[in-house]
């Protein structure tokens, strides 16, 4: 593809206007384009270090420049989506590839050095291919925002198109569509030579112009490749100023990544110092989470997924974002004047009070208690945006520092607080489902090599207890070593943390790592992936580190090595919920499907939404305790099972199970279909008397 510049192949190597008489106005306008972009990236810079709490995240830099690699010049997070991941990498390989083109041809412009022979004919195949592969990708862009218009691309219906995003897209067509003009008038006023095939798309184009005398391609070719030339500067001095500064937010944002285990939530660390909990002012962000806002390319993968937006909710994690975007471009100008009128080391003025709310004008309060902390968001972020920590951030200020909450979350707290569970249910019932099943506790058996963490869901809940007694009879059978903490045991505290209660949530850990730390435990199995979640990831920042592993891991693992054989066929069609809190957050995909898929006649099918597609059941981030209004998520889920004519829906986790059987009752399907657990299905499969 022709260039910035110009160049005939191996023949004719004279130009047939002296392009380099316009040396002197063409490194004019390239100096002013590159100066008006530098400009830009400045005021933006000012924009970006003006407010927020410091945050640095330039540790791990090997990690760091692996991840910016692999998502910022390979794409592979981009192409994780396969229909916007070929659009997009079609234009971003294309234009990385036309950059050597373009550098080729200054180099040959200023030095008078060419290119001959095979080189000369390899790179005009490579730039021609690339060129058309950028005119694809721009035509497909086209094709998706203004005639198929997908719901991703703006919010309930309405699309999110902008200006900007037709100036984009018709800037990139322009630059290829000339650009293959300029190469087909130097091919045509040259005759067609026979090597100029090479340039296959610059040859089509030439084949439009037979019988068009020389003087007037001469022409054509000085006027079109002027403003090529004019074009291609707009768009680099373009580039701050729209949303193509994703050029340079994207990588920065690749780079600055999170390498904390997934859903990891820093906790408050001065509740005896700290004047405000949470984050209900934009200054209280820190500067990566309001960098994150500008890093957004508006792509709405985060949205196309999110349970809550796609059942009708205000939720949509794009938006929020964007809506915490336009709040900074308000904000931000005036804490960089207020910094830069202060000079160097000076302390910058008071900025006064915004009239406009983070969370009530900006963010949205329906928002940020519609969302389930399901991970879906931040798991198909190209960019690895990081929605849900500032979600849980602006609700510790409205329950620390406003008391503005559900008064069904009032109940709950009040219930952990006052019995350690979310039911209320007497603190010393919470052993009764093991009574009689000979389960010892660590105080009676303080070598035992796991603690078997049963949790609230699988101490009060009966579903829940069906549970945690099927598991327990499965390790005995096995003859693995366990105890549990019987009354001693304590809410884990999940849903107040993410609830947004980080005092009570701390309270509840930390009363926990006091147990387990006394009795020197090492390692725990957990049949909640919630409390499982909480012990391996929340826990070691409060001082509980533990080998901490889910039952299905167990079960899997006792499977593999021949101590667990199951015999008994159990008939019938099943289909497996992936819990968001097993799978995005912890990657466990395979050993629940390991597991069924070792239960003898059971055949096992697919879900539309499984493994990391796989859709919430509405109860994660607190929303188990809390009214939902509108289309139920968890009955949306229960219509995606009911869609592949299951029997029955295993799931591996006491909520999940809870929140779908609800949805067959919701569905009238609670005849015919049926909630399990993996451990109940397990349990049935052996070839044990009690076994039913």
């Amino acid at each position: 593809m022709e260039n910035m510049v110009f160049g005939p192949g191996n023949e004719g190597r004279e130009v047939f206007w002296n392009a380099q008489n316009f040396q002197i106005p063409l490194d004019i306008f390239a100096f002013i384009a590159l100066a008006i972009m530098g400009f830009g990236l400045y005021k933006r810079w000012q924009l970006w270090t003006a407010m927020g709490k410091p945050e640095l995240r330039t540790d791990n830099r090997g990690e760091r420049i692996k991840a910016l690699l692999k998502n910022g010049v390979l794409q592979l997070s981009v192409w994780r989506d396969f229909y916007p991941g070929l659009m997009h990498g079609l234009i971003f390989f294309a234009f990385f590839v036309l950059i050597w083109g373009a550098a080729f041809d200054a180099f040959q412009f200023y030095t008078g050095v060419h290119f001959n022979g095979k080189p000369y004919l390899i790179m005009s195949f490579i730039f021609d291919l690339f060129g058309l592969f950028a005119l694809i990708g721009v035509l497909m862009a086209i094709d998706r925002r203004y005639i198929k218009k997908p719901d991703r691309l703006g919010y309930k219906g309405k699309m999110d198109n902008r200006p900007e995003d037709a100036i984009v897209l018709l800037l990139i067509l322009a630059i290829m569509v000339t650009g293959f003009l300029i190469e087909g008038l130097r091919i045509a006023s040259f005759n067609y030579p026979t090597f100029e095939m090479w340039s296959f798309v610059g040859y089509l184009t030439a084949l439009t112009f037979q019988g068009v005398n020389v003087e007037t391609l001469k022409g054509l070719h000085k006027f079109m490749w002027w403003f090529h030339t004019f074009i291609a500067l707009s768009f680099i001095a373009y580039i701050p100023y729209s949303r193509l500064l994703h050029i340079v937010t994207s990588p920065v944002n690749q780079f600055m990544k999170t390498l904390k285990p997934v859903g990891t939530i820093e906790p408050i660390r001065d509740f005896e110092t700290a004047e405000t909990f949470g984050v209900g002012k934009l200054e209280e962000f820190t500067w990566k989470q309001i960098f994150d806002s500008d890093a957004c390319t508006r792509c709405g993968r985060c949205q196309d997924g999110c349970p809550a937006y796609n059942t009708g909710k205000h939720l949509s994690p794009k938006k929020m974002i964007q809506d915490i975007k336009d709040h900074w471009l308000e904000r931000a100008p005036l804490y960089a004047a207020a910094k830069k009128a202060a000079g160097e080391g000076g302390e910058a003025a008071a900025v006064p009070e915004s009239e406009k709310n983070l969370i009530n004008d900006a963010a949205g309060v329906a928002e940020i208690w519609d969302c389930t902390n399901c991970m879906h968001c931040m798991e198909h972020c190209p960019v690895f945006i990081e929605h849900v920590p500032k979600i849980i951030d602006m609700r510790r200020c409205k329950v620390l520092m406003e008391a503005d909450f559900a008064p069904e979350l009032q109940l709950t707290y009040r219930n952990m607080e006052n019995n350690s569970n979310p039911w209320g249910i007497g603190a010393h019932l919470r052993a009764d489902w093991a009574k009689e099943l000979g389960v010892k506790t660590l105080a009676e058996d303080p070598n035992a090599e796991y603690l078997f963490y049963v949790g609230c869901s699988g101490s009060f809940d009966d579903k829940g207890k069906k549970i945690s007694a099927a598991f327990a009879k499965i390790l005995k059978e096995t003859g693995v070593s366990f105890a549990i903490l019987g009354t001693e045991e304590g809410c884990c505290g999940d849903s107040a943390m993410r609830g947004g209660n980080e005092y009570l949530y701390q309270a509840l850990a930390q009363y926990n790592i006091e147990i387990m730390n006394g009795y020197g435990v090492k390692k725990i199995i957990c049949t909640c992936p919630h409390g499982y979640n909480a012990l391996k990831k929340d826990y070691p920042l409060l001082g509980g580190n533990y080998e901490v592993y889910h039952h299905s891991e167990i079960l899997a693992d006792l499977i593999a090595q021949g101590k667990l054989k199951l015999s008994k066929p159990i008939d019938g069609v099943f289909t497996l919920h992936d819990s968001c809190f097993l799978g995005r957050y912890n990657k466990i995909y395979q050993q629940p499907r390991s597991v069924l898929n070792a239960v003898p006649g059971m055949k096992l099918v697919e879900m539309e939404k499984c493994l990391d597609m796989s859709f919430c059941c509405g109860a994660g981030g607190a929303r188990m305790w809390m009214e939902e209004h509108g289309d139920r998520i968890n009955n949306a889920r229960t219509d995606m099972a009911v869609a592949v004519k299951a029997d029955k829906i295993a799931t591996a986790c006491p909520f999940c199970m809870t929140m779908i059987s609800d949805g067959l009752k919701d569905r009238g399907k609670e005849e015919t279909m049926a909630a399990m657990d993996i451990a109940e299905i397990v349990w049935q499969a052996m070839d044990v008397k009690e076994a039913k």
